[in-house]
């Protein structure tokens, strides 16, 4: 993601990169994101302009899941997506299997790769066939709940 990240933060764009508590599968936890980033910056001037301004930082999702169910997102995520431009939920679990259909008071952008025949058969898909979805901001978004 930082490559987007970089071209976004070209365009005036700050970014906000989420990602999970704890290990799940192959994906990054939060804390790994947030060394990565570090040493991103180390190497290259632009996030590193954008980390000291905050232009880019890193949230925690508050979940261990490979999906990302958006009504048990942590009071963190919720207040740092709070005006949001621009969702971008990425994976075959976040953006596919789990909120496709998602609609939001902002942009989104759905990608992802279909690695399981299961899901392939639901969406009447191939098995490794993309998905890229954007949808326009919505008059009325799902509800989020935040947990307690």
């Amino acid at each position: 993601m930082l490559p987007l990240a970089r071209v976004l933060l070209k365009a005036g764009t700050k970014v906000l990169l989420m990602a999970n508590r704890g290990p799940t599968i192959n994906d990054i936890t939060a804390e790994e994101l947030v060394q990565l980033l570090r040493q991103a910056a180390e190497l290259d001037g632009l996030l590193r302009m954008a980390v000291a301004s905050e232009n880019i930082r890193v949230v925690c999702s508050g979940s261990d899941l490979p999906v990302i169910d958006l009504t048990q997102l942590s009071k963190e995520a919720v207040d740092a997506t709070a005006d949001c431009d621009l969702i971008i939920l990425e994976g075959m679990g976040r953006a596919i299997e789990t909120n496709l259909y998602a609609r939001f008071t902002c942009d989104s952008l759905k990608l992802g790769m279909i690695k399981h025949p299961e899901v392939a058969a639901h969406f009447s898909k191939r098995l490794y066939d993309c998905v890229c979805k954007f949808d326009q901001a919505a008059q009325q978004a799902s509800p989020v709940r935040v947990k307690g």
